[in-house]
């Protein structure tokens, strides 16, 4: 078998996870390509601005982490050419995101995968594209370029099989593209759920909720006699609040069982829990089915269509995650102007102590548009109403709507929790989705161990980054006094 893997960056364990691919195809007998990129890039997700100090640590550190290999004959490395796109070939002007989505170059949809880029970076699902112009095109010509080298680099190596890492990104999903059209068998890798390990998807991006659910049910099936606590572990660590490698909690900081001052027992109340938009905006197959633009616009013909009826009070939830966002994002701005026209809503801000399940248990209901709370809510027993899409759509414990009008119903009726024991399969999932390293170690969230060996960059280029890096924030104006004058001592200690 002849196997490809592109790669580009080096966070671990991301770089580790491609160095157990390529040794696992070496000890198979198979001829392996890498294609590094060294630098030749425009730009790529780690270094959107192309800094020359954060491509000399990276390149460093996959030069090391290439040594700790120490592949035979049958596995190279190729550099990345250094291919101009012609300004010809670049679109150079988009009037919103959503033509950044549509973009296309050889009839391929490469623009989506700028956009996802896009929005991550910005954190912000409708970022301004005249304020952003040159960011937009650089990335426009990234995507063009790799489309190109790696259209050249298939016809020339033939592969029988391509690994690409998460798949949705400007440099990584004109690969699929390009597979999908030349025929070639591929497969997404990405971050394990379970502790030391790793997700392989064949033919399908780690996005997929059909590839998704297929892995729920066959790890169910398989999980043995200890499935079930396992999966009940995960939801009473969600709710604890519990944090480790693989999972992060954005509750542990608010105060148990406390609910607004403004909470009224006697209404009709029910709770929202949204979702950050710009974690799903641009990936294909996760566009909202009930309402046109976004989730938010799904929120304000909700509470127009309650209005009227001053029984019926709405807590919105705004997901912990975005206290690390730009209040001027458009998600917050518009849920800003949801807040001062509706009078039967109540927004608990990102920071606000308000126990998010403390809140769930004294509403009669919760809409998610595709948050895990969704599924915790069936698992607690609690009616709850699926708004847009997630990996448990289809599950038979939420309440799936169609349209607008059937939501509207669902929260009129008096509705029974639905049985939870299909709840119980995601949890599982969860805890112990993942293939098992088998020469990698990791011992955190960005640390490890390959072959026994930490993979790092040489000291010269971690000072380079270090004291560029740190020059390029001040003069930002984004570091306090007392930390520049710590910095310098410590760079000083470092050369002397």
């Amino acid at each position: 078998m002849k196997v490809f893997i592109f790669y580009i960056g080096t966070p671990t364990p991301i770089l580790e996870t491609e160095l157990e691919l390529v040794r696992r195809h070496e000890k198979s007998g198979d001829t392996v390509r890498v294609l590094q990129c060294s630098g030749n890039l425009e730009n790529c997700h780690w270094n959107q601005m192309h800094m020359s100090f954060i491509c000399a640590r990276c390149c460093s550190k996959f030069r090391n982490g290439w040594k700790i290999l120490n592949a035979g004959e049958k596995v190279e490395v190729k550099q990345f050419p250094l291919y101009k796109v012609a300004t010809s070939d670049v679109a150079r002007d988009f009037n919103s995101v959503d033509d950044i989505k549509r973009y296309r170059y050889d009839n391929e949809n490469i623009g989506i995968g700028v956009a996802s880029s896009l929005i991550s970076i910005f954190r912000d699902h409708r970022f301004d594209t005249y304020m952003y112009r040159n960011e937009v095109i650089r990335e426009v010509t990234t995507a063009v370029q790799v489309y190109e080298t790696l259209k050249r680099a298939f016809e020339e190596f033939k592969p029988d099989r391509v690994y690409v890492f998460n798949g949705r990104i400007t440099t990584h999903l004109p690969a699929i593209r390009l597979c999908k059209r030349m025929g070639i068998e591929y497969f997404t890798y990405e971050v394990g759920g379970a502790p030391n390990s790793y997700l392989l998807w064949k033919n399908s991006s780690v996005h997929s909720i059909g590839a998704a659910r297929e892995e729920i049910d066959m790890l169910w099936s398989t999980g043995g006699a200890e499935r079930e606590k396992r999966a009940r572990l995960f939801f009473r660590q969600q709710r604890a609040g519990v944090e480790h490698e693989k999972m992060r909690s954005f509750t542990k900081y608010q105060v148990k069982g406390l609910l607004p001052k403004s909470f009224n027992r006697d209404k009709k109340n029910i709770a929202i829990f949204n979702s950050t938009i710009d974690e799903y905006a641009a990936i294909e197959g996760w566009e909202n089915p009930l309402y046109r633009h976004d989730e938010t616009t799904g929120i304000c013909r909700i509470l127009e269509a309650f209005e009227s009826d001053d029984r019926y009070m709405f807590y919105l939830r705004v997901h912990p995650h975005m206290k690390e966002v730009s209040s001027t994002t458009s998600q917050l701005r518009d849920i800003r102007e949801l807040s001062s026209r509706f009078g039967n809503l109540c927004v608990i801000w990102p920071a606000d102590i308000v126990d998010s399940y403390g809140l769930m248990d004294a509403c009669e209901k919760i809409i998610t548009f595709g948050s895990t709370i969704g599924i915790e809510a069936a698992y607690w027993g609690k009616p709850s109403i699926l708004a847009g899409h997630a990996i448990y759509e289809s599950f038979d414990c939420i309440y799936v709507p169609k349209t607008h009008e059937e939501l509207v119903e669902l929260l009129k009726e008096d509705l029974a929790p639905l049985p939870a024991d299909s709840a119980l399969k995601y949890g599982f999932w969860v805890m112990s989705h993942g293939i098992p390293f088998e020469y990698f170690k990791q011992t955190g969230t960005t640390s490890g161990i390959f072959d026994g060996v930490e993979i790092k960059p040489d000291a010269l280029p971690v000072l380079w980054y270090e004291i560029l890096f740190f020059l390029w924030r001040a003069k930002r104006g984004v570091m306090k006094p007392s930390l520049i004058l710590r910095k310098l001592v410590k760079y000083a200690k470092a050369i002397y």
